[in-house]
């Protein structure tokens, strides 16, 4: 009784070490760095585009719309980041060693989870602060600030799931790469681009997916300009109902997907994607 009892707290004690192990890699020396010139780079690229985008009924410039749509929609990198681990873990033979632990796929999935949600709401969190100081955005007030970090922690939730899901398929190089291009995809047409310029069939899909919500949500809070939205007006109940289904839904779904892809893990499985890879890569 005591051990059945005690098992959800040692399954996140394991998860939180593995979630440290995972994340200070990424906030240390070299990965600092990497940090840095993203957020960087964003702000760059939002404070050197000083005009509105032609074709749209828009009063604000391209800069101002993009910082503060990346400051929810950047949670998509969410994604990228488990797709990125994932393939590494599975070609490490990490996912191998993983499955034979008591809990083993379910503490591996809670810490990804804590990594890559933590670290991508840091960078959300470094977007905002750059963007209030050195972008054309109304200085937001303390409530608005910690909405914007609320939806930031949200978006980054949401987006979780859907890595986990578009992750499974990641078998080589090869479906690392289209997973890549899935994820980066979603995330332009998303955040970085109106989404109301583009055809109707990429508004659908984005209509019931976070990467767009997220965006929608701090332009709401921020900007307040509606012409980069799907029907040219805001939805924040909409936005906040679509993200707590992902989180609701989604982080539903994920231990069993999860306990199924690990069931593909094996020795013979991880020899033929180490010997597949070493082949592509001329190694």
């Amino acid at each position: 009784m005591t051990s059945t009892r005690s098992l959800p707290l040692s399954v996140l004690r394991a998860a939180a070490r593995q979630a440290y192990g995972d994340l200070r890699p990424s906030i240390v020396g070299a990965g600092a760095t990497s940090i840095l010139f993203t957020v960087a780079a964003i702000l760059v690229v939002s404070r050197i585009s000083d005009g509105p985008l032609s074709g749209l009924d828009s009063t604000s410039a391209f800069g101002t719309m993009f910082a503060a749509g990346a400051v929810g929609g950047f949670a998509s990198l969410v994604m990228m980041q488990i797709g990125a681990e994932t393939y590494t873990d599975r070609i490490g033979g990490a996912l191998l060693r993983v499955r034979i632990l008591p809990h083993g796929p379910l503490t591996w999935a809670i810490g990804k989870t804590l990594s890559t949600v933590v670290l991508v709401f840091l960078m959300q969190a470094m977007i905002l602060v750059g963007t209030v100081l050195f972008i054309a955005v109304t200085m937001p007030s303390t409530g608005t600030t910690l909405l914007c970090l609320l939806i930031a922690a949200l978006a980054s939730l949401a987006c979780a799931p859907l890595g986990f899901f578009l992750s499974v398929f990641i078998r080589g190089v090869y479906s690392y790469m289209v997973n890549m291009v899935i994820c980066l995809v979603l995330f332009v047409a998303g955040c970085c681009y109106p989404t109301s310029a583009l055809p109707g069939w990429v508004q659908g899909i984005q209509m019931v997916l976070p990467t767009y919500w997220s965006g929608h949500l701090t332009r709401w809070a921020l900007v307040g300009d509606p012409s980069w939205e799907i029907g040219g007006s805001f939805h924040p109940a909409l936005a906040v109902a679509v993200l707590l289904a992902w989180i609701v839904v989604g982080f539903g779904l994920v231990p069993p997907v999860i306990r199924r892809s690990f069931r593909k893990e094996t020795i013979g499985g991880l020899n033929r994607t180490q010997s597949t890879i070493r082949s592509q890569t001329g190694l």
